[in-house]
């Protein structure tokens, strides 16, 4: 695997979660009770972080179809579970989410499962 193709695919990762703490950041700012309805809708819809959020996902799926026109699945998904260690890590950085001993544990044991992996 070359380094541009390592660099896109890591890159892909942190777009994933760079989408997740946007969609994150769009269920903080709905006001009032959460409920399905037009108003809440609207929200949404002209929600900045929701349509960002949206955005980066939209360009990481053109990214990801690009990439694997020439990688195996297997190895590109690797990617997916990075994204898993980012999102946790970013969440107690940016939301201020309680970081756990747990948490710290099953990060390490999925940084263990990608090395074993790209053996």
């Amino acid at each position: 695997m070359t380094w541009t193709k390592i660099g896109l695919l890591l890159l892909f990762a942190v777009a994933l979660a760079g989408g997740q703490l946007l969609f994150k950041a769009a269920a903080q700012s709905i006001q009032g009770p959460l409920m399905l309805n037009l108003h809440t809708l609207r929200e949404l819809i002209l929600n900045p972080y929701l349509v960002l959020g949206l955005t980066i996902y939209g360009a990481a799926t053109l990214l990801w179809v690009l990439l694997l026109r020439d990688t195996d699945l297997g190895k590109a998904y690797l990617a997916v579970a990075l994204a898993l260690v980012l999102v946790p890590l970013a969440g107690t950085v940016v939301f201020h989410e309680p970081f756990s001993t747990r948490l710290l544990l099953g990060l390490m044991i999925i940084l263990i499962g990608l090395g074993v992996a790209l053996l």
